[in-house]
Parts: structure tokens; sequence; C-alpha cells
């Protein structure tokens, strides 16, 4: 017979993770309940149970829960066991310095990408992000992760109902393969943009904000249709408006787990420029896979 997971473990995780996602913000018992989606007493016991192992605190003032200091010693404690993350994040932070940039570190979590460390060195009003900002990985996102994947793995990324279109599908798979060749991922800026990081940020701070969670799939949708990740960069003096490159960190076994992604700049730049910078955010991320033991995907085009 199979062992399935403990329902009190996994809604345990579940109240950590919505803690987490805002930790400077203090939740009452009702507000847990309802964004866990479980009974009040199941919501209360889990949350007793944590207490008395240091992982959430209640407040004697209000009664409301903030995360305990024993996640600090967690989160540590995993960042150090996780060789990748930290590699990844110690060249993160030396690019932001030398770029003068945001520079973030993400993760793939299950079907998402999710932002894990940020290094913000980057001038007033550019473009950032934020540690816990998650987005499901679907065309054209996640596409730094996908690259190197199996081709099985990239047709399943592309199989979408959204993308019936042939043609469209194709086009991800050039897009894919300029990826691979450049050794990182560019997206540029569309008029929908802006209002994608407004949903992103608001289900970072409140993620059963059915309206923001409504807004941000049909804002992909929209973009899944656009030149958001595009499949070349040829016209030198074209300009640009990028909102991120990233670059792959590999892991033991060769799969992409974390990435480098620099953030912006929120002016307009030239394909010589990008290319600049993205052999310096190459080099950041091959020297993380040296230092964490990984080594690149065998998969090559022909």
């Amino acid at each position: 017979m199979p062992i399935n997971p403990s329902p009190a473990v996994l809604r345990a995780c579940e109240v950590l993770e919505v803690l987490s996602r805002q930790p400077t913000e203090p939740l009452s018992l009702a507000e847990i309940t309802r964004r866990v989606g479980v009974p009040r007493a199941t919501c209360d016991a889990v949350l007793l149970a944590l207490a008395a192992g240091g992982y959430v605190v209640r407040r004697e003032d209000d009664l409301r829960y903030v995360l305990g200091s024993r996640g600090v010693t967690l989160g540590t404690a995993a960042r150090l066991a996780n060789a990748t993350l930290r590699a990844a994040s110690d060249e993160a932070e030396q690019l932001a310095r030398r770029s003068s940039a945001c520079v973030a570190v993400t993760t793939r979590d299950g079907d998402e990408t999710r932002v894990a460390e940020v290094f913000d060195f980057g001038p007033p009003f550019s473009v950032r992000a934020h540690a816990g900002q998650s987005i499901p990985m679907r065309p054209p996102f996640g596409a730094v992760f996908v690259a190197w994947d199996s081709p099985d793995d990239v047709e399943r990324w592309i199989d979408t109902p959204e993308l019936a279109d042939e043609a469209e599908a194709a086009r991800y798979r050039i897009a894919l393969a300029a990826v691979r060749r450049r050794g990182y991922s560019v997206t540029v800026a569309t008029d929908r943009r802006p209002d994608l990081a407004s949903a992103l940020e608001t289900l970072t701070e409140r993620p059963d904000a059915d309206d923001a969670r409504r807004a941000r799939d049909e804002l992909m949708r929209q973009m899944m249709h656009s030149e958001y990740l595009p499949a070349g960069l040829d016209d030198a003096d074209a300009p640009l408006r990028v909102t991120q490159m990233s670059a792959p960190v590999f892991d033991r076994s060769g799969r992409v787990t974390v990435a480098i992604m620099v953030l912006g700049p929120n002016y307009d730049v030239t394909s010589d420029e990008v290319g600049a910078l993205g052999d310096d955010l190459v080099k950041a991320a091959q020297r993380a896979t040296t230092a964490a033991g990984g080594h690149p995907s065998e998969r090559v085009d022909a």
C-alpha cells in the first residue's frame, strides 16, 4: 500500500508559505484560515504546533501571527545545504554591484518560477523584482529553465491550448534554440508588462487576491502571442527595452534549477549592449555552476 503525505504536515507547509509571502505583515487566525482554505479549528491546531516549535509566534498585543526565529535558522541552513542556490546568490550580488543593477536569483518551483533572493543596486525607478514573486512556467515565461530540458519537456511547455497555431509553436522552438546559443534568455518590454508586474506584486502580498490572479492569467495569455521572448537580436543599431536577462545555473544532474536574472534597465539599449551584459551574466552563471559542483546539460542543437 502506498504511503501518502501527512495532511497535517501539508497544512503546516501551507501556513508557513502564507506567512513567508508577506513577512512584515502579521496575520490573524481568520486571515490565515481563509488563505490556506481549511477549517478554522484545523488551522488553529497547526498554528499551535508551529508556535510550540518556534516556527511561528502569536503576538500578545493583537494575537496575530508572524514567522518565528526558528525559521531564520532553518532558512539559513537550507541556503547552506543548497550549493547551487548559494553559489548563484554569491555571483548575483557581485554582478549587481558591478553593473549597478537589480539582480535576482530565481528558482524552478514545480510548475512555477519563483524569486528567491534580490540584490538591488539599481538606480531609482528602474525595473525591480521582489523575493517571493512567482509566475507559472507557460510560454513565454520560464524559458531559461526550459531551454536546456529534454525535447519532450520542451514540447510539454509549448503544448498549451493557447498555442494551437503551429507557426507560433515553431516560433517558440526557434526562440529556445536562440536562448541555448546565446547562453541566456532575453525578454523585451510590451505595453502590458507594467500591468503584469502590478498583478504579480499584488499576488505576492495577497495570494488569495482572485482579481489579481485573473488579471495575471489574462495578461499572460496576451503576452504569449507577443514578441516578449524574441527569437533574435540581430540589429545592432535598433533600440531595445529589455525587461530581464536570465542565465542558467546547472546542478549536479545537469538540470537548470536556478537562474541569475538581471532586471531592466529602464532605458533603451542596443543589441551590442545587451550582448556585453549577457557575456558578463553568462560568466557569472558559469562560475556559480562550477562552484556548486554542477555541469551544463549535454543537450546541443544540430
